[in-house]
Order: C-alpha cells, then sequence, then structure tokens
C-alpha cells in the first residue's frame, strides 16, 4: 500500500516532468499516468455492465484522452505541493492538493492517487477548486448514452479533445 510521502513525490516528479515536456506532448504524457478504470463504469452509470470489451476499452480510452487533454491546459508547470492526506473516502487513495495561479488568482488543483499491482502509482481523477473531472463529465456522458448510446459518447468525447 502506497504511503502519503510515496504519493507526494510521485506528484511531485509528475509536476516536475510535466513541466519539461513539450506542450504539444503534454497529454500522451499526463495519460501515462492516468488510470480511469474504476472511475469508468461510474461515469457511464448503469449501462457499463452491458458494454461489450471493445466498448468499454473505447470508453476506456476515450475518457483517458479527454480528461488528459483537459488536465494539459492547466498551468501544472508552475504548481506547488500544499498538502498530501487520506482520502476520505478510501484509505488506500491519498489526495495530493497543489496550487497552481490560473488567471492570476490560486487555484487548487487536486489529484487522487493510488496504487496499482504491478504498474505503481497512477493518477485516478484530477480536480480544480474541489470539483473532479469525473464530476464535470459524468452528467453529460450519461445524458449521451442514455439518448444516444454509448458509440455515440465515445464519438462526442473524442471530438471533445483539443477543443477548448
Amino acid at each position: 500500500m502506497p504511503t502519503a510521502e510515496a504519493a507526494s513525490a510521485f506528484i511531485s516528479t509528475f509536476l516536475t516532468d510535466f513541466a519539461r515536456v513539450p506542450e504539444s506532448a503534454r497529454a500522451a504524457f499526463i495519460a501515462s499516468v492516468l488510470d480511469w478504470r474504476e472511475l469508468a463504469p461510474i461515469a457511464v452509470g448503469p449501462g457499463w455492465e452491458q458494454l461489450s470489451d471493445e466498448q468499454s476499452e473505447a470508453v476506456l480510452d476515450a475518457m483517458t484522452d479527454h480528461v488528459a487533454a483537459r488536465v494539459a491546459d492547466l498551468p501544472l508547470a508552475d504548481a506547488d505541493l500544499v498538502i498530501t492526506d487520506t482520502d476520505p473516502h478510501d484509505s488506500g487513495k491519498f489526495r495530493v492538493m497543489t496550487s497552481a495561479l490560473v488567471d492570476e488568482e490560486a487555484t487548487e488543483i487536486t489529484f487522487w492517487v493510488f496504487e496499482v499491482p504491478g504498474n505503481g502509482l497512477r493518477v485516478g481523477n484530477v480536480g480544480v477548486e474541489g470539483v473532479s473531472f469525473l464530476g464535470r463529465l459524468r452528467p453529460q456522458l450519461t445524458a449521451i448514452v442514455k439518448s444516444q448510446g454509448i458509440d455515440a459518447a465515445v464519438r462526442e468525447m473524442s471530438a471533445m479533445v483539443g477543443q477548448k
């Protein structure tokens, strides 16, 4: 099980490396540390169990690309670690809070860090000022899945990548 110190060190290294990655490669860099396997079923909702393996992988890939593109737009190169604590909902996860200037305002950016056996520490979600990307994505994704189906939701998320 990871420790708070390990989670802090992981995000500290991530932020240092992020600052060195060219802007054009930042989304791919972020995607390499994201793991949404726990969050994808929550975002999709009850229909997740009916998805084929191919559909669930397509959703996971689209969500990872979408979130990575959004995180890449954050001013992480100048972020500072603030505090690391245990996630109150899951003692095996940590919240690593950072502070960065967004439009000249100090802004809290939180990373939820957990361990994937055999793959080390990963980021499961990211939040800005207390609102997670899962929280932002879920209502939109759920509405599309209900009205148009999962394939439409995957197309929509893929289309949103790169849009500001």
